[in-house]
């Protein structure tokens, strides 16, 4: 089946670039801006089928990713054909194609998530194609451009994809995740997991060093987030005023034990923290931290880049607490 998929997509691949290969700028652009409007009601959909709130984000990320998309590319067909609208192009989509699970299982997610990507590869290789055999210069130059946008798309899918399998492969699913301290190498895939342990109604506090926005603006809603600046906003802390915030992070997991309830603390990019406070002093913190998680039957989650330490501190990291790659 996977097989007979893949010869199918190199089959309206090569049909996608015949049709393409001698195309106008305008009729390139005008194809590619009703390819990506169409994802973005795809991706729509599929987050408003999605109950787990990780995949929803995913989903929602990406039909607002193909919304600027698309508007950047009639930004630019505004620019290059002044007062004309975008023209209709006979050829096959290079998009998604329409599937709409139920989306309830984690079978199904990974179902999902699995097409997507494989639509997001094939829209690439449709566009590489194309920029190697287009004859203008600015066909090539608009394709090539288009590749790295879908290889954008895949990437982020792939984030979602690849911590859905770890957490069931590794048993780090909210139901049964141990208490303790988890460090994550990657920022977006801690935040989608933050998510799915509030979902389940553990209580986060997050000490965030990005402000959200965009899709991400649902964390502001569903944990309590400080944002680490040394700029004077609402809900915010200076990262010098970090370690004193031990008291009320561990008085926040003693209270939620005592309502027989989990408590989380989020922190993101402690290399950052690291570099405002000196080693010693932020992994103190996070330390200190980690032992009332286990205290109190809660968590302590950290983001943070390897290459942000030498390599005596990470394995001190990654000893004291639990690496999610």
């Amino acid at each position: 089946m996977r097989k007979e998929k893949g010869s199918n997509l190199n089959r309206i691949t090569f049909e996608v670039v015949e049709k393409l290969g001698g195309a106008t700028p305008k009729e390139l652009l005008s194809y590619t801006i009703m390819n990506e409007e169409a994802e973005v009601e795809y991706y729509a959909r599929l987050a408003g089928k999605a109950k787990k709130p990780s995949i929803k984000l995913i989903f929602k990320r990406m039909s607002e990713e193909s919304e600027k998309h698309a508007y950047l590319l009639r930004r630019l067909f505004g620019k290059l054909f002044p007062e004309e609208e975008p023209v209709r192009v006979e050829a096959p989509p290079v998009e998604v194609h329409p599937l709409y699970p139920k989306l309830e299982s984690v079978g199904d997610y990974f179902e999902a998530l699995e097409y997507c990507m494989e639509s997001e590869l094939f829209a690439k290789r449709t566009y590489e194609l194309l920029a190697t055999m287009a004859e203008d210069e600015e066909v090539k130059e608009l394709a090539m451009n288009l590749v790295a946008m879908e290889q954008d798309h895949y990437e982020e899918l792939k984030k979602v994809y690849d911590l859905l399998k770890i957490l069931v492969e590794k048993k780090l699913l909210p139901e049964t995740l141990k208490p303790g301290g988890y460090l994550f190498t990657d920022d977006l895939k801690a935040k989608y997991f933050l998510l799915e342990l509030a979902e389940a109604g553990v209580k986060v506090k997050a000490l965030l060093r990005q402000k959200p926005c965009g899709a991400f603006r649902e964390i502001v809603k569903a944990l309590d987030v400080l944002w680490v600046t040394k700029v004077d906003a609402e809900n915010s802390v200076k990262p010098s005023q970090v370690p004193r915030l031990k008291g009320d992070l561990t008085s926040s997991l003693k209270g939620t034990s005592e309502e027989s309830r989990k408590g989380a603390i989020f922190i993101e990019n402690l290399g950052y923290l690291t570099v405002e406070l000196g080693f010693k002093k932020a992994v103190d913190f996070v330390l200190y931290l980690k032992d009332s998680a286990l205290l109190y039957k809660g968590y302590v989650i950290v983001t943070a880049n390897p290459e942000a330490f030498d390599k005596k501190e990470w394995a001190l990291l990654t000893y004291e607490l639990k690496l999610v790659p």
